[in-house]
């Protein structure tokens, strides 16, 4: 068994390692003490359901229980709500070299175990090959730098939000049916003193605050739960996109475009001789509401649908390029399509990249941070339509924000500003 100190608790701890059973509620009593000789137990947790009740049961060192409270991790976790309105899910809390592992199958637990961080994988494959072979959808959620791909984060937390869920009690020895009244009547004593401190209870501890990588984890989730295209994707296809559509319509002619990163593009219109009516009477479905400005020289119209692509994965963190190596890969000669090899400039393609910063704005303790942090920061890429093979060039760390397109009348073409945000380890 291992056993994890709970923060601002005193003589409390989480246990993992447990050996679990199920059996039916009615009855439960026999069938707990058959388990608890099998497994040599002298302790057991209880998770009661109507039908059946799920028991973990160990037999913790008197010098590991001494003055202490021990709770079962194992079933603080199972009873989380989103643990329990899925079929199967795998919990992984990395501790250091170890990680502690949790499989609940419909609300039982069937694994409550710790490995090395080496064994991991090949006991992982094993829990998914089980699930599988079971036709249970497994949800696999994490904690820790060095697990690998999780479906969702898991905040160490969580398994603070019931404090007194999953109580580790000692096994009751069984009773002789011939009670001595005396000690019926110390009980009734003892119950009207409990009842009179059930109706004036202490308050309730505080919880305790979170610590800096719980909260870097809502930050990092916060952000990769909005849309996060791939910028080497999207923009491409956005440039696609406007490539056949018509410059001049009836008198009016394209002066700018912008997009974001769902719905529609938007595409202003200014004055060439034309009118509001001759453009509203050939407009097509798709570009309206036509809007008419008040300045009389420009109209706006709806413009390309924007498409879908490929999101920047969390999971992809480790194959992402440093600051420095991003840098490097934006001004490498291949990209800048110039003879001049000192600046981008000379061909009207300008990278700007801003320093990055941290996802979670306070500063962290010494000793708080665990495993490598994402940082973000802004990108802006000025450059005309003929260099989007550029744009497709983009590494796996950036994400599209907006494009906006403008026809010059200078006769240099079609001019774009992408801007977006790309992520580092730091």
């Amino acid at each position: 068994m291992f056993f994890e100190t709970i923060p601002n608790e005193k003589n409390a701890k989480l246990v993992f390692g447990l050996e679990w059973r199920a059996y039916a509620t009615k009855g439960g009593a026999a069938e707990r003490r058959r388990y608890a000789q099998d497994f040599a137990a002298t302790h057991y947790v209880e998770i009661k359901g109507k039908e059946e009740t799920v028991a973990g049961f160990c037999a913790p060192e008197p010098g590991e229980r001494k003055g202490l409270k021990l709770y079962s991790a194992a079933a603080r976790i199972a009873l989380l709500e989103r643990v329990r309105a899925r079929p199967a899910v795998l919990v992984l809390i990395q501790d250091g070299q170890r990680v502690h592992v949790v499989l609940v199958v419909r609300g039982t637990v069937r694994t409550d175990e710790s490995v090395s961080l080496g064994a991991l994988a090949a006991r992982r494959e094993a829990l998914e090959d089980e699930c599988e072979k079971d036709r249970v959808t497994l949800v696999t959620v994490g904690y820790g730098a060095d697990l690998g791909d999780v479906d969702e984060p898991f905040a160490v937390n969580e398994l603070l939000l019931g404090k007194s869920v999953g109580l580790i009690r000692k096994l009751p020895v069984k009773v002789p049916k011939a009670v001595p009244i005396l000690v019926i009547a110390i009980a009734a004593i003892y119950g009207i003193s409990q009842a009179i401190d059930f109706i004036n209870p202490p308050p309730p501890p505080a919880p305790p605050p979170p610590t800096y990588m719980q909260e870097y984890q809502g930050a990092v989730a916060r952000a990769f739960s909005a849309p996060a295209p791939l910028a080497s994707v999207l923009a491409p296809k956005l440039m696609e996109a406007f490539g056949a559509q018509e410059t001049n319509r009836r008198g009016w002619q394209v002066e700018k475009a912008s997009c974001g990163v769902a719905g529609v593009c938007s595409i202003l219109y200014k004055r060439e001789g034309g009118t509001f009516n001759d453009f509203d009477a050939e407009a097509l479905a798709a570009m309206r509401p036509v809007v008419f400005q008040k300045d009389g020289l420009h109209l706006q119209t709806a413009g390309p649908r924007i498409p879908s692509a490929g999101k920047v994965a969390l999971a992809q963190a480790r194959q992402w390029p440093t600051e420095q190596a991003l840098i490097k890969q934006l001004q490498t000669d291949p990209q800048r399509l110039s003879t001049r090899p000192d600046t981008l400039e000379s061909h009207g393609y300008v990278v700007t990249l801003q320093h990055p910063q941290r996802l979670l704005a306070r500063q962290p303790l010494p000793g708080e941070v665990q495993g490598p942090i994402v940082q973000a920061g802004d990108w802006q890429i000025d450059g005309y339509k003929w260099q989007t093979p550029l744009l497709a060039r983009l590494p796996d760390n950036m994400v599209l924000n907006t494009l906006e397109l403008e026809l010059k009348d200078d006769g240099t073409g079609v001019h774009f500003t992408a801007k977006g945000k790309y992520y580092v380890l730091q």
